[in-house]
């Protein structure tokens, strides 16, 4: 017999009462809330103390303010997850998925799993470039029952204490290390050089206007702007040429390969085998950072396996990391043998500002996109 207390006395506190007053092994012992309620459904309802909130296991049934309660609760020496925890983990093991944009599509994948979401419950861990507090609290490490997390280096961006290196040591229970293949697209993409800051799609300019979608510059566009060409259909036509002779993109393939390689060894989880048989068949990434689904896939249908639940329940997704996609070029296309033609791009997400029009974006429409957004291009000065 479980027994618990449950912090919140509104809707959502209604409605989960309403859940489990039917399960025979959970008994409610009494709610408290910082709201001035006397009873609810027959239960006494305390202002929360430590005293009151130590006694069992306090259950918050309350979304808006579950921040703001966990920190009273830490305050009064309570540890998350062992000695409080969120509504919807009571039964079940807490999972905490740590990573950059790719985790996001995997999380998606996990969740159309029915064992899965009836064993497991996903603590929703901010994606590493969203976490303002550029950490994640010892307590959900110490005491979650499986951390997975992709191998995110010490010399990150963000800060050191969001590193596998770091994190790892803290879980106490299952880990799981999984691919993390952000920036192992090259290959695919040898025009693409990474944009400085003051270039990045994510910066503003002026009142609120956004330089697009293009986290990656285009040397040869650049090049070609930058020698006075205007016209997008004379631009598009060149990058469908052989701009880049094919031992060079052999030899990028090799590089990227081997790197990649090199840090599954790291990892719980291994990919590379899979890329190097599917990459002539099917495209393995958007750009060089953002990996297609059928990979993330491949690394979901992998952590149920290792949670011993079966692939098959897996359903495909309507989530894409696609959003600054690029073109893949003729030559690179012919140099590794790629056997799949994609004619468009940026079909799978049109999110805000992925691209600027409702049609096709062919390879003409993303020059002029692109110079539109990185160089003011407007078709009166072509």
């Amino acid at each position: 017999m479980r027994e618990i207390v449950i912090w919140g006395t509104g809707a959502v506190a209604k409605k989960y009462y309403y859940t489990i007053m039917q399960d025979k092994e959970i008994t409610v012992k009494y709610f408290v809330d910082n709201a001035s309620v006397k009873s609810f459904y027959g239960h006494e309802v305390y202002r929360p103390t430590k005293e009151n909130c130590s006694k069992y296991l306090v259950v918050v049934a309350c979304e808006n303010h579950y921040e703001a309660i966990s920190s009273q609760l830490t305050e009064y020496g309570l540890k998350e997850l062992k000695d409080y925890i969120p509504y919807e983990a009571l039964g079940k093991n807490v999972v905490l998925v740590h990573g950059n944009c790719h985790v996001h599509v995997i999380k998606e994948y996990l969740k159309t799993s029915r064992s899965f979401n009836d064993k497991f419950y996903l603590y929703p861990v901010p994606l590493i470039q969203d976490n303002k507090k550029r950490y994640i609290k010892d307590d959900l490490l110490e005491n979650c029952d499986v951390f997975i997390y992709q191998d995110i280096q010490k010399d990150n961006q963000f800060d050191e204490r969001l590193s596998a290196e770091f994190l790892s040591v803290k879980a106490k229970k299952k880990k799981i290390c999984i691919p993390n293949v952000f920036g192992m697209g090259f290959f695919l993409f040898p025009q693409a050089i990474p944009a400085k800051n003051d270039e990045a799609w994510s910066d503003y300019i002026g009142e609120g206007m956004m330089k697009g979608f293009f986290n990656n510059r285009d040397e040869n566009i650049d090049r070609l702007w930058n020698d006075g060409k205007r016209n997008m259909a004379e631009i598009a036509a060149y990058l469908e040429g052989e701009i880049y002779d094919e031992e060079y993109i052999r030899d990028k393939l090799e590089v990227y390969f081997d790197k990649m390689e090199k840090r599954e060894e790291f990892w719980d989880i291994k990919i590379a085998d899979y890329i190097k048989q599917m990459y002539k068949d099917e495209q393995m990434f958007f750009d060089p950072a953002h990996p297609c689904n059928n990979i993330l896939r491949k690394i979901s249908e992998n952590i149920l396996e290792m949670l011993d639940i079966s692939k098959d329940e897996l359903s495909e997704v309507d989530v894409h990391v696609a959003y600054q996609e690029m073109p893949i070029y003729r030559c690179v296309k012919d140099a590794l043998g790629l056997k799949y033609d994609k004619k468009y791009i940026r079909e799978v997400s049109l999110w805000k500002g992925a691209k600027l029009v409702s049609k096709n974006m062919d390879l003409e429409e993303y020059c002029r996109e692109y110079c539109y957004w990185c160089y003011g291009w407007h078709p009166e000065n072509a």
